[in-house]
């Protein structure tokens, strides 16, 4: 069974406090949010009720952390946003969606772009 991260962060601030290591084994079972916070020292002493937990799959975003400078969880739409290291720019970093997510859209869009340019060619040829 292969079980991903959950990313813990303040319901106030979306700051995050603790990301749980991804678990690959036949011998486990998925925690619960009051478990994890009975279990993990970064976790104990915050109030249950100020803290938001984001489930993620199995290896979901990892080259995003890999390549992020910093990240946070929106509070506003509870998904996580990330700040990437700039090659040289002098532009101040801006919190983003994860790349992955980027390009899934652009590949999206671009499946669509093309499909719309064969049917235009297709018409002209008529």
């Amino acid at each position: 069974m292969q079980i991903g991260s959950k990313v813990y962060w303040r319901k106030s601030s979306g700051e995050v406090i603790f990301i749980t290591p991804e678990i690959e084994s036949e011998h486990v079972r998925e925690t619960t949010k009051e478990d994890d916070m009975g279990f993990y020292p970064q976790l104990k002493g915050f109030n249950p009720a100020q803290v938001e937990v984001l489930q993620l799959t199995h290896h979901q975003y990892y080259e995003d952390f890999q390549r992020a400078k910093s990240y946070v969880v929106n509070p506003d739409t509870g998904k996580l946003e990330f700040v990437y290291i700039d090659g040289g720019g002098s532009e101040t970093p801006t919190q983003q969606v994860p790349l992955t997510d980027q390009v899934t859209e652009l590949k999206t869009r671009q499946d669509s772009t093309e499909a719309a340019l064969l049917a235009l060619m297709d018409v002209t040829k008529a």
